[in-house]
């Protein structure tokens, strides 16, 4: 069924509901114009009807509504209105009307809930979780574990044991994958495990953080660092970094100096709430070269132009002859915002230094800017980068496509060692930096390509024809669409492929069409599970990487 997908505040719709009317929260509360306020609910529709058909089937009849949101998989839809006269005209042209058999049934519907304010579904393991959450937020349990806790959940594990642990999930999750490949293939296979490489650095690894403003425990004003507890249950506090071991000294120094300063301006913080305030985030972005950028998020909230620009002149001149030099900040990038969900851009400008850092990753050296993607522990994508080398035997007579390339970091890491690199990326500001970092360190056997691989992919077979040429794959943390895999599939050149996993479980789909039988739809023949290895580029935390490599 054909969907359109409109969320502005929650893709959860909120069923009609025989419930006490509460008071409005969030987004309904404040004095601005929605069009949840003026919407109808639409019942017994057709179980298999189009979206497209239905909005034109509304617009025959003349129904003047601002958009339609069908639920998945549901036989019933939300019309929302620009105004009541227009709620209630359609609430009369669609009372007592039939589409395809069905007579509808039409009904003021309820507003959607803030997501600030959403009730949670219910879930597998849910008491246990509630009694989890219960604990967290106990009154006793100090504010410091709190935090630890949400941003580190394995804080209080020994390293060893975090490995162990992460270990543990791994294989837990290749035996899955191994049972799924065998409903889909019918055929049992055994995924090799090679084990989990260790990060070199465990506490203030992190190069990039982003910290929230907002309120703190007690109600304590202008509070910079990480949120912590959930919007669920109702909780929604800011807490220091000071007690959490993936951030560095550096980093804590800098938060507690930024806090001091906003603390001293009247502008008030940005409440995610009511979206009223100024001061919304800090990113921080730290290099092995000694580079400190930060990036500040504003919202104008009802400051003229010139207030915003005596707030610029402050933090400047707080970071670069007041108190705040101490932090030796090299760039700073000051970014004003509307005050909404979106967070819509108005303006962005250079206080100081450059619109880039830059970090070094072996021996070359990467431009990184503010928003630009980089693995967020340097040193760790050491490892997974030496691991890609090695396991895929790559020499001087390799060619390499490297699939969604990003900045390039891979592939020039990489490009001393084989033939030729050619990356590509759909993100053509991405295949830019990309460009200028291949110049940076004199790499000349690499191409960057902003297009999609399926327009590609067959060319380049092609005109690589007698070479060897293998593929790595490293996509954004939900895989890539089955059209990338079923064109890698179908390029028969390409028998050796790296995959790395940031969520191993939200690409689980990629995986298994990589091995699914031959068919009209997967061309060529499947890809193998060779080896598999897990990096660490996150201590402290559930979270890992892991590289799997694949024959054919």
């Amino acid at each position: 069924m054909d969907e359109e997908i409109e969320t502005p505040m929650t893709d959860e719709m909120v069923e009609p509901s025989t419930e006490p009317k509460t008071e409005e929260k969030g987004y309904l509360a404040r004095d601005e114009y929605t069009s949840e306020r003026f919407k109808l609910e639409l019942n017994n529709l057709p179980k298999y009807f189009g979206f497209g058909d239905l909005k034109k089937k509304l617009k025959l009849l003349g129904v003047n509504f601002v958009k339609i949101k069908v639920p998945k998989s549901a036989t019933h839809a939300y019309v929302n209105f620009r105004n009541e006269e227009d709620r209630e005209n359609g609430l009369k042209l669609l009372t007592g009307w039939t589409y395809r058999g069905n007579r509808i049934e039409v009904s003021h519907a309820k507003p959607a809930t803030d997501i600030m304010f959403r009730a949670a579904k219910p879930k597998k393991n849910d008491n246990k979780r509630d009694q989890n959450v219960g604990n967290q937020n106990d009154s006793d349990l100090p504010d410091e574990i709190k935090i630890q806790n949400s941003a580190t959940p394995l804080w209080n594990l020994s390293y060893e044991e975090q490995l162990t642990k992460k270990s543990t999930i791994v294989q837990e999750f290749l035996k899955g994958l191994e049972q799924k490949i065998k409903e889909t293939s019918s055929k049992t296979v055994i995924i090799p495990f090679e084990g989990i490489k260790p990060s070199p650095v465990i506490d203030g690894y992190r190069n990039k953080c982003e910290f929230s403003c907002g309120k703190g425990n007690n109600n304590e004003d202008k509070v910079v660092g990480f949120r912590y507890g959930e919007y669920r249950y109702g909780i929604d506090r800011v807490g220091s970094p000071r007690v959490c071991k993936n951030v560095s000294d550096t980093m804590k120094l800098l938060v507690q100096h930024f806090q001091d300063h906003i603390r001293s301006r009247s502008s008030p913080w940005y409440s995610g709430e009511t979206h009223v305030g100024c001061w919304r985030q800090l990113t921080v972005r730290t290099s092995r070269l000694n580079h400190l950028m930060i990036m500040i998020s504003f919202c104008q909230d009802q400051l003229s132009p010139e207030e915003i620009d005596e707030e610029k002149k402050s933090l400047l001149n707080y970071f670069t002859h007041d108190a705040g030099s101490i932090c030796k900040v090299t760039n700073i990038i000051f970014n004003v915002e509307k005050n909404k969900a979106g967070n819509e851009l108005i303006q962005s400008e250079i206080l100081l230094g450059e619109s880039y850092i830059v970090e070094k990753l072996f021996d070359f050296q990467f431009h990184v800017s503010a928003k630009a993607f980089f693995q967020a522990n340097t040193q760790g994508a050491e490892i997974l980068y030496s691991l890609i080398k090695d396991s895929m035997k790559l020499d001087n007579e390799t060619i390499v496509l490297d699939i969604c390339c990003g900045t390039g970091t891979i592939g020039i890491t990489l490009a001393n060692n084989v033939k030729h690199v050619v990356g590509i990326e759909m993100n053509k500001d991405a295949v830019e930096d990309a460009k200028r970092n291949a110049q940076l360190n004199n790499i000349n056997n690499i191409d960057f390509i902003a297009e999609k691989i399926e327009n590609v992919i067959h060319k380049l077979v092609n005109k690589y024809d007698q070479q060897r040429l293998v593929a790595i794959l490293d996509p954004p943390r939900a895989g890539v669409h089955r059209k990338v895999i079923q064109t890698l599939r179908s390029a028969e050149n390409i028998k050796v492929l790296g995959y790395i996993a940031c969520n191993p479980q939200l690409a689980t789909h990629n995986l298994i069409d990589l091995n699914r039988p031959r068919s009209r739809a997967y061309q060529g023949e499947p890809f193998d599970v060779v080896t598999t290895t897990a990096v660490d580029l996150f201590p402290h935390t559930p979270h890992y990487e892991l590289f799997i490599l694949f024959q054919r």
